[in-house]
């Protein structure tokens, strides 16, 4: 999650232009997910979300974010390029379906969906408090994955 949501404010501001790509549809998995702009709402929020991930995470929203990030470790030990894949996916009514030509494009987007929908059951703990944490007020303990 940490390099995702650079990735994410780059492509935002048009430094970065990917016609492709996990970010994109990250972004657009968790708009529609929590119907939150998430560039603004979980950029830096907490420990674990945006740049950077150390500490405790601060709460359930900032658990999906630490979460995330190990699905994304996972699948970088099995050379998977998790800012980049590309995969498709269709969300319905609340219902997201992933699918891929490759096994990393797959479980990229799995791990894209188990974060947009863990988000979206745990909208009740957002707190704006944690928006644009200072990551030097998180522990330096890491939880392990």
């Amino acid at each position: 999650m940490q390099l995702v949501l650079l990735w994410v404010v780059l492509i935002t501001l048009g430094a970065i232009a990917p016609s492709h790509g996990s970010l994109k549809e990250l972004n657009k998995m968790i708009k529609q997910a929590t119907g939150k702009n998430p560039i603004f709402s979980y950029l830096n929020y907490g420990c674990h979300c945006g740049l950077g991930g150390k500490g405790q995470p601060k709460d359930p929203t900032d658990w999906c974010c630490k979460i995330h990030d190990c699905c994304y470790k996972h699948l970088q030990q099995q050379r998977c390029h998790v800012l980049v894949g590309r995969y498709n996916y269709n969300y319905n009514d609340g219902n997201i379906v992933c699918w891929g030509e490759s096994h990393c494009e797959k479980k990229i987007c799995q791990c894209d969906k188990e974060l947009a929908l863990c988000l979206q059951r745990n909208l009740e703990s957002y707190q704006k408090s944690y928006s644009f944490f200072l990551k030097f007020l998180c522990e330096d303990q890491n939880p392990k994955c």
